[in-house]
Parts: C-alpha cells; structure tokens; sequence
C-alpha cells in the first residue's frame, strides 16, 4: 500500500497518452474550406503566376527581338558586302572604260580640240583672197583700184575727194558739211583716212576692235589702202603714146614707180585679206566649239561679224585659237581636272600652235627684211641719181671738148 500512493499520477498520464493515440489513428480529416487560404494565399498564388506569366511574355519578347536584331545584322552585313561588291566591279568597269577612251579615241575636250589642225588652210584660203578683194566688192572706186588703168594725179585726187563723202566725221561737216562732199556724219567716220580702219576695222568711235571684217568694213580699209600705198603719179598712156621712145621711156618710169608701189602696199593687202571672213574655218571652229569652255570663250570675244557668219577671219581665227587657252578663265580651271595623257596631249597641241606662230613670224620678217631692201634701193636711187646726172653732164661736157 505504501508505493501504490507514490504511482497514482503516473498511472493516470499513461492513460491519457494512450487516449490521444488512439485518436489520431482512429479518424481522418477532411478540410473543406479555409478563410486564411481563400483570402490570403489563394490571392497571393493568382498575383504570383501573373507576374510570373508576364515575366515569361517579356522574355519571350526580348528572344524573339534578340533574334530578329541578329537577323537584321546578318542582312546588312550581305548587303554591304554585296554593295562593296558591286562598287568593285563597276570601279574596274570604268577604270577600263578610260583606259580605253585615253588610248582609242579622241574626246570633245580642251585639251584634244585644236583649231590649229585647219590653219594651214586658212592660210593658203586667205593668201588667194588677196586676187579677188577688189572683184568681191560691190564698189565702183573700189574695183577702179585693181581694174582700171592708172589715171592723172588730179582725176584721182578728185576721186578720193568724193569718195570721202562716205566718211565724214564731225570736223569734215563743221567744215563744209551738207555739201555734196559731206552730207552727213558718217556711221564710218574718217574710215578711208585712218590706220584703225586695217588694223580693226573701220565704225564708230569708241567701238571694240574687229578682226573678222564686214563687206563695208573692208571697202573702208582698201581705200584707205590706196589713200597711201596706190597714189597715182601719172596716168596710164594708150597704145598710141607708147609707140615712141618718149613714150616707152614714160611707160618703163611707170611701171617701175607700180612695182614700188606694189611692195608698199601689199602688207595692207596682206592684213585686209586676212580679216575677211574664211570659209576655211568653219569646220574647225564647229568641233572646236563643242567644248563649253571654247563655246563660252567664243560668245564673249568673237566679233560681230563671227558671231553672224559662224565663220572667222584668218586673223580673229589665230588670235582665238591663242587667246582660248590664255586668257580663258574656264580653260584653266578646266585644265586643273586634267589627267596625264590629256595634259600631255594638250602641252603636244600648244607646241604645235608655238611653232606655227613662230613660223608666221619668219614669214613676215622675211617680207619686212624685202620690203627694206626695196626702201634701201629707193634711197640709193634718190641720192645717186642727181650724183650720176651731174657726172654724166661732164662726162658729155668732156666728150664735146674732143
């Protein structure tokens, strides 16, 4: 009895324990709501999986742009290199394109178009034109020059006087204007009286300077010609007059006073011929003007009379062909652009143009060098002749004392 007092809790708690396992295997649990899980977690779940959702949808965006940005790479880099490759070709295309003009053909360019090609027959046309300046002429006084014989000092001074009539300038009709020698101021003032009127054609004071010469520009300068070069000294003597020896002794003094007159005149022939207008230039000025830099040179310095005609005179056609290169803006800036073989071929053209300049300027120091001989001879004749006159009178005086 003693030690069953001491037991009684224990005894109790063992029961107790014994119960509780009993009933956690006996029964099982079926929860069929939660109000801390419906309203609680089941909303948190939902927002989780939308983010989660959403999450998912951006990096399926930013794989898909990924791919599409090295797609896109992928064809840039193709088309460069296809760009490139192309640019390649047509580079070598064209390098053998100008390989192939430098070497077979001769472009309308500055530095291939030479008027110089056709100069030497612009020469030769203008030289024959010195046989027909009076024949081309629609003046009478001016056909007289070449055609009809020589006549008396005073016919023919006569002559110059109412030829003058077509030149008479301010002080001519101050003078002894609205008379039938000075009607009125000439549009040609002083042209058969003025060294203007061969050098650049005769007109209104103050114009610019003409080398390619109208018709009436270059009657004007023929008869300045004959003002100075062809006075007569005596007429001409018919048959009759000529059958005696006064008469052949007076034709032989003609004939040599017109060989000197000749000379004297045929520098002014030489420049009145070259200022007409040649048919020897048309087809060299017409290539030579394709080239815009000659065309625009062309429209700014050609005469009047050019500029109508589309044709130039052997002078206007010289000075073009030199003054195109040097004093043609447009030709030098053109010329900066320049590859080798065109710079070559144009150093080739201006030589070219220099050496038949220079042969120009032999031909007429050649003419000069005659044209002095001829003045030598004429001054020999007037100092030894009235020396020779009075020797042969004592010669004659000495041969009648025998």
């Amino acid at each position: 009895m003693k030690y069953f007092g001491k037991t009684k809790r224990p005894i109790l708690a063992i029961s107790i324990l014994a119960i509780s396992v009993q009933t956690a295997y006996a029964f099982t649990v079926n929860v069929n709501s939660s109000i801390p899980i419906s309203t609680q977690v089941v909303p948190a779940l939902s927002t989780a999986n939308g983010l989660l959702g959403n999450i998912q949808a951006t990096l399926v965006n930013i794989g898909t742009a990924i791919s599409q940005q090295g797609d896109r790479q992928a064809a840039l880099m193709q088309q460069v290199a296809e760009t490139n490759r192309q640019f390649e070709v047509e580079q070598k295309r064209n390098d053998r394109l100008l390989q192939a003009q430098d070497k077979y053909r001769v472009p309308d360019d500055i530095c291939s178009q030479a008027l110089g090609g056709g100069a030497s027959s612009v020469s030769s046309a203008a030289a024959g034109g010195q046989r027909t300046l009076g024949s081309a002429s629609s003046a009478k006084d001016v056909k007289a020059i070449f055609e009809v014989p020589a006549r008396a000092v005073d016919v023919d001074a006569s002559t110059s006087a109412d030829v003058h009539s077509q030149y008479c300038d301010s002080s001519d009709y101050a003078a002894f204007g609205g008379t039938s020698f000075c009607p009125a101021v000439s549009d040609m003032p002083r042209g058969d009286t003025s060294l203007s009127s061969v050098l650049y054609g005769a007109g209104k004071e103050g114009k610019a300077p003409d080398l390619t010469f109208s018709d009436d520009q270059a009657d004007a300068a023929l008869r300045y010609m004959k003002n100075t070069a062809l006075r007569s000294a005596g007429k001409q003597l018919s048959r009759g007059e000529v059958k005696g020896p006064s008469g052949r002794i007076y034709l032989g003094m003609i004939q040599q006073y017109q060989a000197l007159t000749d000379a004297a005149a045929q520098p002014q022939m030489e420049m009145i011929a070259n200022s007409k207008p040649n048919p020897a230039t048309d087809s060299a000025l017409a290539d030579a003007r394709k080239v815009p830099e000659v065309e625009s040179y062309f429209q700014a310095t050609a005469s009047t009379e050019a500029k109508r005609l589309n044709r130039m005179s052997a002078r206007e056609f010289e000075e073009f062909e030199v003054g195109r290169r040097y004093s043609n803006p447009a030709y030098q800036a053109t010329l900066t652009n320049k590859n080798t073989e065109d710079l070559m071929r144009e150093q080739i053209n201006i030589a070219n143009l220099n050496n038949w300049l220079v042969l120009k300027t032999k031909q007429q120091l050649e003419k000069q060098n005659v044209l002095i001989g001829q003045l030598l001879a004429n001054d020999a004749y007037q100092t030894y002749k009235p020396m020779l006159a009075t020797q042969l009178d004592s010669v004659n005086a000495g041969v009648s004392k025998k």
